[in-house]
């Protein structure tokens, strides 16, 4: 491979992410029975597969930093970085049919294709949300089903296909996982305009000045629809979506808003809502030291900081 794209490939892959994707295909193929060195090579593959997303998102998003570091199109260009996260992906298929048995390829890669489909529709939805300002908060947690909770729901019934799930076993993942990429989505909004630098690895407010209009962002605009339009609230909001973003300076207020309106408090509701319905999900699976691992993860991640 020329050194163009197996540095920034290397790069991406060494960076420290949580590796919570792979970790869900192992857990899930042990859950229902397998084991886990059996999954070892989709949860690779899936992992690659999360971060080609995050390559070409950070490109769209003009992001400088992922994960405390510059990001690829940063370090090097775009150009590398586009073509470093395509071939990204013809090593995650690669991967994939390394250790599949046979019998086990065809469903195992439906569920990989699905993955890689919705989660591009669900960040084409995201872009075209920016520019759209009749969007609710439904449409924003379908558009995250797709573009988040997706990858997590594949790398649990990928899992489970090959640990040989029956059909119980893999509604009880997938409705798990979702839940949980919902309420994993839904914190990465939050802990935007609530962690610190330092915690988040990088700036804070950055859905803001980027003009995203995450969860929290649409609940306010739905909630100041009811005041005048020369309150201060309503106006910063309403400058917000004309502007597609605000900058830095407004970062502060737009976070004040959120508080007093009750949406900051709401969004942690609905994460805590999320965490317990991914919980209540696993009860379904045999008791099993994969189960409780799974339930730990959600514990681990309800106290997450970035």
């Amino acid at each position: 491979m020329p050194a163009m794209l197996r540095e920034p490939f290397i790069y991406i892959m060494s960076s420290s992410g949580k590796r919570l994707r792979p970790l869900l295909t192992l857990l899930a193929c042990e859950a229902v029975g397998g084991k886990a060195e059996d999954a070892l090579h989709a949860g690779t593959a899936i992992e690659i597969l999360h971060n080609f997303t995050l390559v070409h998102d950070d490109i769209m998003d003009k992001s400088p930093i992922r994960r405390g570091n510059p990001t690829v199109h940063i370090k090097w260009d775009e150009p590398t970085a586009i073509l470093a996260g395509d071939v990204m992906m013809g090593y995650a298929y690669r991967t994939l049919s390394m250790n599949t048995p046979a019998a086990l390829l065809p469903a195992a890669l439906r569920e990989f294709n699905r993955g890689f489909i919705e989660v591009c529709e669900g960040q084409a939805l995201d872009l075209e949300y920016r520019y759209r300002n009749d969007i609710n908060t439904g449409d924003y947690l379908r558009m995250i089903g797709m573009k988040t909770a997706c990858l997590l729901e594949i790398a649990v019934s990928t899992g489970a296909i090959l640990g040989t799930a029956d059909g119980q076993a893999l509604t009880s993942l997938t409705t798990f996982a979702h839940a949980l990429g919902t309420a994993f989505q839904l914190q990465d909004d939050l802990l935007d305009v609530t962690a610190t630098e330092e915690e988040l690895g990088k700036s804070i407010g950055q859905d803001i000045v980027e003009g995203k209009k995450t969860y929290m962002i649409i609940r306010c605009y739905e909630l100041t629809r009811s005041l005048h339009a020369t309150d201060p609230k309503r106006m910063l909001i309403d400058r917000f979506y004309a502007q597609h973003g605000l900058p830095a300076l407004d970062i502060p207020d737009v976070v004040a808003m959120m508080n007093e309106l009750g949406v900051t408090k709401e969004t942690e509701g609905l994460i805590t809502e999320n965490f317990s319905t991914a919980r209540s999900a696993l009860r379904v699976l045999p008791q099993s030291d994969a189960r409780t691992l799974l339930d730990a993860v959600i514990t681990l991640l309800d106290k997450r900081k970035r």
